[in-house]
C-alpha cells in the first residue's frame, strides 16, 4: 500500500534534519558550496514565493528517479531542499538521503520562511 503524502512528510522529517533560513543563508555565505533544490512545479514557484537564487528546480518524481543535474554528482555535497512551506522539501531531502546523499537537510518554513526572513528570491 502506497503511503499518503502526509505519511511521507512525517517519515521524512523524522529522517532528515531541518535548517532555519538564517542557518541556510550562513552556510551559503561560507567557504563550502551549498546546493539548493526546489521540487515544486515551475508555475507554482512563479505564482508564489519565487525561487532562491541559484537553486535548482527538479521535480519530486525526477528526484525520486535519480534524474538530477550534473552538479549533484558528489554524494557528499551539502544540499538544502525547499518548497513553498517545507513539507515537499522534506520529502525531497529524504529521497536524496535514500539515494546515498550524506549531507542533506530541508529548509524549515520553506521558501516562504526564507522570504519572511528578508532574503531574496527570483521570480
Amino acid at each position: 500500500m502506497e503511503k499518503s503524502f502526509s505519511e511521507r512528510v512525517s517519515e521524512a522529517r523524522a529522517a532528515v534534519g531541518a535548517v532555519t533560513p538564517q542557518e541556510a543563508s550562513n552556510l551559503r555565505e561560507g567557504c563550502e558550496p551549498v546546493l539548493f533544490l526546489d521540487p515544486r512545479p515551475a508555475d507554482a514557484i512563479a505564482n508564489t514565493t519565487g525561487i532562491i537564487p541559484g537553486a535548482f528546480n527538479v521535480s519530486l518524481p525526477e528526484i525520486s528517479n535519480g534524474q538530477l543535474p550534473a552538479a549533484f554528482g558528489d554524494k557528499w555535497a551539502r544540499i538544502i531542499t525547499t518548497c513553498q512551506a517545507g513539507p515537499m522539501g522534506a520529502v525531497a531531502a529524504h529521497e536524496l538521503l535514500k539515494q546515498g546523499f550524506g549531507r542533506v537537510s530541508y529548509l524549515e518554513g520553506g521558501t516562504q520562511g526564507w522570504v519572511d526572513a528578508g532574503m531574496p528570491t527570483n521570480r
